[in-house]
C-alpha cells in the first residue's frame, strides 16, 4: 500500500501469472481503478515480493510451472501471520475437483478463464472491501487492549495512592476511640462513625482492584478453611452501633461448627458490602436475618431483610456492573458492590442470586464450598 501523489493511499494488487499477455489484460482493466499493480512471472517471485512489500490482494494464476497457484496460495496465507490477505485464484480448469482445491487453499474466490473483466473489478472492490474493515477492526482490538492496560494501570495507582492516607486516617481513629479521654458519647459517636465510613472506603478501594484482577483473570483466592459463623458475627459486630441507631436487629442463626474453605478476606468483604447494602434498605425496626444449611457439597447462605421486595425483573440486574434495582426499589446497587459480591463468590465456583422468603421480601443466596473438620 503506498500513496498516491493526491496523498490518497493506494491499495496494492500483486498479478501472478507466467503468461505476459494476462498481465497485460489485467492492467488494461485495473489501471484506471487507482490501484497499484505489481507483477510476479512466477510462484517464487511472488512470495519474495510479498515478503518485501506486503499486498493488499492478489491476483495469482493456478498453472504455472515450478510452484502451482494452490502451493503458493498456502504460502501466501501462512506469510501474512494472521492478517487478512485476499486471495484470487484464476484457473483454467473448470471442473468441480479444481473449484474445491482452490477453495482447500483458503483462497478467496476462484474465478474461471476466460475472466470477465467487469466481473473482476467488482470482486477485487469487494474484498478490499472486507480486508479494510478487518485491518481496522484489528487496529481497534489494539486500542482497546491499550486502553485496558491504562484502565488497569491507573486503577493500581488510585488504589495505592488512595491506602495509605486512608491508612492514616484509620489508625489515628483507633489511636483515639482507644483513649478517648474527655470526649461526651456524641463525639465518641461521631468519631466512630468517622472510622466506619474510613474503613469502608478502604474496602471500597481493595474491591476496585480485586474488580480489575478478577475481571482479568489475574486473581486466584487464598483458600483456607474458615469458620462462616466467627466471620458473619465479626461483620455484624462492627454494624452493630449503626443498625442500632435505626432500631434494625441483626440475628445470625449459623453453626459455629461450619467451615467454609474460601478465601476469608475476599468473602468478609463481600459479606460486608451486602450488609450495608441491606442496612441502607432495611427500614427503622426492622430486621437482617441471617441463616445457612448445607446442600451437598457447599454451604447456602441467606442474608435477609425486612422492608420493600426488590422487582424479579431486577434480581439479575443488580449484580451486573453498576446495575441497580427498578425505580419502585430505590437505588439499591449504584457502582461496583454487589457487582464485586459476584465476582468474589464466582471466583470460588459458588453463585449469588436475589430471593425472598415468608416475612423476608429481599435475601441474598450465596452458595460456598465447604468441608467439615474432622473432631
Amino acid at each position: 500500500m503506498q500513496a498516491s501523489p493526491r496523498g490518497i493511499t493506494m491499495k496494492t494488487i500483486l498479478v501472478v501469472d507466467d503468461e505476459p499477455m494476462n498481465h497485460e489484460f489485467v492492467h488494461a482493466y485495473l489501471e484506471g481503478e487507482g490501484y497499484r499493480l505489481v507483477d510476479a512471472m512466477s510462484g517464487a517471485e511472488a512470495l519474495a515480493i510479498a515478503q518485501q512489500d506486503p499486498p493488499d490482494l492478489v491476483l495469482l494464476d493456478v498453472m504455472m510451472p515450478g510452484f502451482d497457484g494452490f502451493e503458493v496460495a498456502r504460502a501466501l496465507k501462512e506469510q501474512a501471520a494472521g492478517h487478512y490477505l485476499p486471495i484470487i485464484l484464476v484457473t483454467a480448469l473448470a471442473d468441480h475437483n479444481s473449484l474445491l482445491a482452490g477453495l482447500n487453499t483458503h483462497a478467496d474466490e476462484v474465478l474461471t478463464k476466460p475472466v470477465d473483466g467487469q466481473e473482476l473489478v467488482l470482486r477485487i472492490r469487494h474484498l478490499l472491501m472486507l480486508r479494510s474493515q478487518h485491518v481496522s477492526l484489528l487496529q481497534k482490538n489494539v486500542e482497546l487492549a491499550e486502553l485496558h492496560r491504562f484502565k488497569d494501570e491507573m486503577s493500581s495507582l488510585i488504589v495505592h495512592d488512595l491506602k495509605n492516607p486512608l491508612g492514616a486516617i484509620i489508625t489515628n481513629l483507633s489511636f483515639v476511640l482507644g483513649e478517648p479521654g474527655n470526649l461526651d458519647a456524641d463525639q465518641l459517636d461521631a468519631l466512630s462513625d468517622a472510622q466506619s465510613a474510613s474503613q469502608r472506603a478502604m474496602r471500597l478501594i481493595q474491591n476496585l482492584l480485586d474488580v480489575t484482577r478478577i475481571e482479568a483473570s489475574r486473581f486466584e483466592p487464598r483458600r483456607a478453611s474458615t469458620g462462616i459463623a466467627a466471620l458473619i458475627d465479626g461483620a455484624l459486630q462492627q454494624r452493630t452501633i449503626v443498625a442500632r441507631s435505626r432500631g434494625i436487629s441483626m440475628v445470625s442463626t449459623l453453626d459455629a461448627s461450619l467451615q467454609v474453605d474460601i478465601d476469608g478476606d475476599l468473602i468478609t468483604r463481600a459479606i460486608e458490602n451486602i450488609l450495608d447494602n441491606r442496612l441502607r434498605y432495611t427500614p427503622r425496626g426492622g430486621r437482617i436475618q441471617i441463616s445457612g444449611e448445607v446442600v451437598g457439597s457447599n454451604l447456602e447462605l441467606r442474608i435477609g431483610n425486612t422492608g420493600p421486595a426488590v422487582d424479579a425483573a431486577a434480581r439479575t440486574l443488580v449484580f451486573e456492573k453498576f446495575g441497580q434495582a427498578s425505580q419502585s426499589s430505590g437505588r439499591m446497587n449504584l457502582g461496583l458492590g454487589l457487582y464485586f459480591c459476584r465476582l468474589a463468590v464466582e471466583a470460588h465456583g459458588g453463585r449469588i442470586w436475589l430471593g425472598d422468603a415468608p416475612e423476608l421480601p429481599t435475601v441474598f443466596n450465596i452458595t460456598l464450598p465447604m468441608r467439615h473438620l474432622a473432631h
